[in-house]
């Protein structure tokens, strides 16, 4: 700094007030202080000497009498203490004015000169212009000893935001990469003589010390050969520990006195040390040592958003399976043997895969409504995001364990269910379009997670055993038990010769009482009809659920008989308008509709001309342009438009075995159909439906699957796996014979005939695939129908589904421990009335500041029993100083609405809970 400079410093502090002390200890301006006191002088100003003068004299003279000049109080010497300083009472209100750079640092700074000796510690460190630069952006005004040394490390880790989290995210991320990465920023922060208030940051954050560091020589700093030195590695490793702990914990095991934690004690934090050893440590350092709870709840709170971080999760997965390698936590673990023990553990990957195991292999003994809620909650869980398998295989446990249930209401037969008799036709297809279809529904979609757990790289429902016995009970006793119950009564009321059933209408009625029924509605101007190949009743049945979980349309769901045989050309046919329904048997069957082949796409955009509509395919009718939607639809009351996922899929030999992953493919492409017509068209009224069902089972085709009929009869013009047509078809006892005039309205001079297997078999003499159709099981001829609408503003209230209430059980809501539970109840199952609702949780002080972890929680439990619908809720509190006289809130935010509701909370810390 050059004389100028320092005058016109001096000079500033004179605007404030007429006199000001120039503390100069390290003696850096004595000798221009006569060279600068001249300067002065000319401006009006007296500089004095004061450390050769009577400071008594001196007081006197610029009080009493000289009280309006200006003085420069120039000094070499520290200020004496206030009891021996004459000066005390002027300095308290005087002006002070420093030319040293520690100085000139804290000016810069906004820091208080109290800190001079600070700064002049850390000259190593302001000397670059870059660092220094990056310090103050990152340093806020009036900051203490703390703030200063975080801000420094923080500039030296290159991170934007001064907080220890921010600085140990950046380790964490380096030391992915590699271990040398992270010691390298820790090496430039002990370079600079930060690495003490590095290590100390994490002992007032987390409690992690090691004591041989903060007993290390004092002059030399170094730790003694043989002791430990604090570590990114070993401070990762224990915040991985303690929060795998705390997992089990919330999760109801004994752990305190497992074996896990004898084994592990050493890494849980807050770290505790015997007395003698804690006595040993200096004195600041023991003052930072206990909080225990509140250090517990940081870790936690790391851990979670460590975990749940965007940008840091790959990191948390790769480092948490190496500290679980390291650690051997899969055998630790192996102690907790009952899955509840191990639901809130998501610190490693191995707590996920034990679960997964015990539920897996003992399935059955587990209450329903526990596993509900279980699965709800792991879905949820940071290894499900991460790797779908492990979805799958809960979502597979979730659904073999409705199968089972399934399996107990209908243990004696399918012949009645409790006091309802199941002896006529009608009310056995009845009583599948109401339940018993939810059998294929759970094997469906058990075996699609089971094949995506498979595809990526486990086994373990194949292991267990559990895949077996779901495909046996599906296989050998429903499908053949069902078979045989619907096939007696089948027989007994001749439904081949009568094919109707009591308020279910056909098939081939489609178009008149469905499209037609709608399109004379007055309001109604066009409909959407959209055919899915091989889209059975059950698939339709969770695209229905599924809209009527949402605020926007409306899905009403039935059936049709669908025609005999059920196959793709003779369902299509049917679904379209027509009068006369022709079969024609030649070298290939074809079917006309008033003398026009039903056949292709393009045949049925000419028969549904003639009506006032047009045919389209889903990918055309996807890629449409508003301009080509007007061009080619706007003038056309019914808009058919083909679907085919389920039936090009399965019908391959090749791809069968995907059929399930197809039928979700085709759940998926039809919600998005559905929107964008309501959404992108602006369609007003939309029906789904199918050409037929179908069969399939994962299992290979045996010799039991097959029927008798070893050839194929005479007078056969069509042969498939599950079906033939033709002409003077031969009676077999294995198989049905039928006219198509009787099942699907074909005229009777068509002469056509078709026989299919009895129960769910194919035919020797084709193929033998696993997807089949063509059959009278309901799977085949129960055919969906959905009328779907959107919902008006003014009536949405009143028909769409509500989300459940959710309140907690107590009220005030009191906290006695940094990490606590807070009890809520989810007031009515989901099901017809109500959906589940998804919260954000968290509690806030009076300022509207959040001092607690959020939690996401799903409250989806369909329980009738009300002890079954209640949830614990964790919450971790953030920070200290909590008053038990002020009133906080616990806020419960709609994920989707983000409309909240206010509880008022009491915290009381006075119960502080520890590990052991």
């Amino acid at each position: 700094m050059n004389l100028e400079q320092i005058k016109q410093g001096i000079l500033a502090k004179f605007i404030k007030c007429r006199l000001v002390f120039w503390q100069d200890e390290d003696i850096e301006f004595q000798e221009q202080f006569p060279e600068i006191s001249a300067e002065l002088n000319s401006a009006g100003i007296q500089a004095i000497a004061i450390d050769g003068e009577s400071h008594f004299e001196i007081k006197q003279r610029i009080e009493l009498l000289e009280p309006e000049k200006q003085f420069l109080l120039y000094s070499n010497k520290p200020v004496n203490e206030p009891t021996r300083d004459w000066l005390y009472d002027i300095r308290l209100y005087a002006q002070e004015f420093y030319a040293d750079s520690s100085s000139m640092i804290l000016n810069e700074l906004g820091m208080r000169m109290e800190f001079r000796q600070l700064v002049s510690r850390y000259k190593k460190f302001f000397a670059n212009k870059q660092r220094y630069a990056k310090l103050r952006n990152l340093l806020p005004k009036n900051a203490d000893k703390n703030a200063l040394e975080l801000a420094m490390v923080a500039t030296l880790a290159k991170v934007e935001t001064m907080s220890f989290t921010a600085v140990l995210n950046e380790l964490i991320s380096k030391y992915s990469n590699s271990a040398e990465q992270a010691d390298e920023v820790l090496e430039e922060i002990t370079k600079y003589g930060l690495d003490k208030s590095f290590w100390q940051q994490a002992l007032v954050e987390f409690g992690y010390l090691t004591a041989d560091f903060w007993l290390a020589d004092n002059v030399t700093g170094e730790v003694a050969e043989g002791n430990t030195y604090p570590s990114v590695k070993d401070l990762i490793t224990k915040l991985l520990v303690t929060d795998c702990y705390h997992g089990l914990q919330s999760s109801g095991a004994k752990v305190g006195n497992s074996t896990f934690a004898q084994s592990l004690s050493s890494h849980l934090l807050p770290i505790s040390l015997d007395k003698n050893t804690n006595d040993k440590l200096p004195k600041d350092i023991q003052e930072l040592v206990g909080n225990t709870a509140a250090k517990r709840a940081a870790v936690i709170n790391f851990v979670k958003a460590w975990r749940e971080s965007r940008t840091l999760s790959k990191s948390y997965n790769q480092i948490a399976k190496n500290v679980s390698f390291e650690l051997e936590i899969k055998s630790k673990l192996a102690e907790f043997k009952q899955p509840s023990e191990l639901l809130y553990v998501e610190t490693f990957v191995d707590a996920e895969e034990a679960l997964l195991k015990l539920l897996a292999k003992d399935l059955p003994a587990y209450n329903s409504n526990d596993i509900a809620n279980w699965v709800s909650i792991r879905l949820r869980s940071h290894w499900c995001y991460q790797d779908q398998k492990y979805a799958a295989i809960h979502r597979a446990l979730k659904l073999a364990k409705q199968f089972y249930e399934l399996k107990e209401k209908y243990v004696d037969g399918f012949e009645a269910l409790g006091t309802k008799q199941l002896n006529t036709a009608s009310a056995l297809y009845k009583a599948y379009e109401e339940e018993i279809h939810q059998f294929d529904t759970s094997y469906r979609v058990f075996s699609e997670n089971s094949l995506r757990a498979s595809q990526n790289g486990s086994d373990i429902l194949k292991l267990t055993g559990l895949v077996d016995d779901i495909e046996s009970l599906y296989v050998d006793w429903y499908l053949h038990d069902f078979a045989i119950a619907w096939g007696k009564l089948v027989d007994k009321e001749s439904l081949l010769e009568n094919w109707k059933l009591p308020f279910i209408h056909n098939q081939y009625e489609f178009y008149n009482r469905e499209v037609q029924a709608v399109l004379q509605q007055p309001s109604v101007k066009r409909v959407f009809v959209i055919i899915s190949d091989a889209f059975r009743y059950e698939c339709a049945k969770e695209i229905h659920d599924s809209i009527n979980n949402r605020n926007r349309y409306k899905s009403e769901l039935k059936s049709q008989l669908g025609v005999v045989p059920s196959y793709t050309q003779a369902g299509m046919a049917s679904l379209l308008p027509h009068k006369k329904f022709t079969a024609h048997l030649n070298k290939n069957v074809e079917y006309k509709l008033d003398g026009i082949s039903a056949h292709g796409t393009d045949n049925r955009h000419k028969i549904l001309q003639a009506h006032g509509g047009i045919a389209c395919t889903y990918d055309e009718v996807m890629k449409w342009t508003n301009q080509q939607y007007r061009d080619l639809a706007q003038d056309s009351s019914a808009i058919y438009i083909y679907h085919n996922k389920i039936d090009a899929i399965g019908d391959d030999g090749g791809t069968e075995n995907e059929a399930f992953l197809a039928a979700r493919d085709a759940i998926e492409e039809v919600d998005k159909l559905i929107i964008r017509i309501f959404d992108k068209l602006k369609g007003g009224r939309v029906i789904l439906t199918a050409d037929h069902g179908f069969l399939f089972n994962q299992s290979d085709v045996t010799e039991s699957d097959r029927t008798d009929l070893k050839t194929k009869p005479a007078g056969t013009k069509l042969s498939k796996k599950r079906y033939l047509v033709g002409e003077n078809l031969p009676k077999g006892d294995s198989y049905w014979v039928g006219k198509m005039s009787n099942t699907s309205n074909v005229d009777p001079d068509s002469d056509a005939e078709f026989i299919v297997p009895r129960g769910s078999n194919r035919f020797h003499f084709v193929g033998g695939a696993k997807f089949i159709h063509g059959g009278i099981m309901p799977q085949e001829i129960c055919v969906p129908v959905m009328h779907l609408r959107a919902i008006h503003s003014t009536v949405k209230q009143k028909q769409t589904k509500q989300k459940v209430g959710v309140v907690p059980l107590n009220s005030p809501v009191k906290i006695v421990s940094n990490i606590d539970r807070i009890q809520f109840l989810q007031a009515d199952p989901i099901g017809d009335k109500y959906k589940s609702r998804e919260l954000h949780i968290w509690i806030e002080n009076p300022d509207g500041n959040k001092v607690s972890s959020s939690e996401k929680v799903l409250f989806d439990s369909a329980s009738d029993k009300m002890e079954e619908r209640k949830r614990n809720v964790q919450v971790k509190l953030e920070g200290s100083g909590f008053d038990r006289t002020i009133s906080y809130k616990l806020i419960m935010e709609d994920t989707e609405s983000k409309t909240k509701t206010t509880h008022s909370v009491t915290i009381d810390l006075a119960f502080e809970d520890d590990f052991f």
